[in-house]
């Protein structure tokens, strides 16, 4: 049995009124808790902030306002994400992993998930709409693979079926996991995939944590660089504009570097 990581998770769900964010701050607030970490790191979150610096004796650690120990994040694309949320919890003297064990993630997907397969992550949050690569390019990329023997798995949430829907119709033996793909998925289906290909997104984040080949279809710019490192697994193609890329270079990517080799 897999130790326990939660004691308690509330969903805060952007969806929902204002009011209902203030209300589960105060669900918060009874269990007293010594110290807020502050991850997420938004104006969301600042509410939440604001709220524990009043009403309670915990001790916030945030980059947004209203937190007692506060982490000055650099001008965007100076620094990986990852490196930022580092150096804030170095403030409560909390010093990360840089090699972390991600098998808590790990769930069983032996059968659901064929092998050798390929997972696609085609979608992209709607205020990164300038980051999303060409849903055609995607099914073009699936079908390539799909022709070396390859099957076929596509992951993110229900407003990412558009972005799907042309690798559904246009590929024979899918693995349609929209809206079927919550973080550990995500992660379980990386791990056995042979290849990974995706626009930056934050499943695809997901997915890099398996450190098997990955191709990254990215805007050229200093924040995509930050945020992913180019290294033996990460393969970035760049442009520009994300849009220019086309499917004939990502093939020809794939091919000169070997990237479809079947697992042993």
């Amino acid at each position: 049995m897999k130790p326990k990581i939660f004691d308690k998770i509330i969903i805060d769900n952007r969806k929902d009124f204002f009011f209902k964010s203030i209300f589960n701050v105060f669900k918060l607030l009874k269990m007293e808790y010594d110290t807020v970490i502050d991850l997420q790191n938004s104006k969301r979150t600042s509410i939440y902030n604001l709220v524990f610096r009043l009403f309670s004796k915990s001790l916030v650690c945030s980059s947004r306002p209203f937190a007692h120990l506060r982490y000055k994040i650099p001008s965007q694309g100076k620094e990986a994400v990852r490196i930022g949320l580092s150096n804030q919890l170095n403030l409560l003297n909390i010093i990360t992993d840089e090699n972390p064990n991600y098998n808590w993630l790990k769930v069983d997907m032996k059968d659901e998930i064929t092998q050798p397969n390929v997972l696609i992550i085609p979608g992209i949050s709607k205020n990164s709409e300038h980051k999303q690569w060409d849903p055609e390019g995607f099914a073009d990329i699936a079908q390539y693979c799909e022709s070396k023997k390859f099957t076929i798995c596509v992951v993110g949430t229900k407003q990412d079926l558009s972005s799907a829907e042309a690798i559904l119709n246009k590929c024979n033996n899918v693995i349609n996991k929209i809206d079927s793909s919550p973080p550990e998925v995500i992660y379980s289906i990386a791990l056995k995939s042979s290849l990974i290909i995706s626009n930056d997104t934050g499943p695809a984040h997901i997915a890099s944590l398996a450190n098997n080949n990955m191709i990254w279809l990215l805007n050229d710019n200093n924040v995509s660089k930050a945020n992913i490192n180019k290294s033996k697994r990460n393969h970035r193609i760049m442009s520009t504009s994300v849009k220019n890329i086309s499917s004939k270079e990502v093939i020809e990517y794939i091919e000169k570097n070997e990237l479809l080799k079947m697992f042993n």
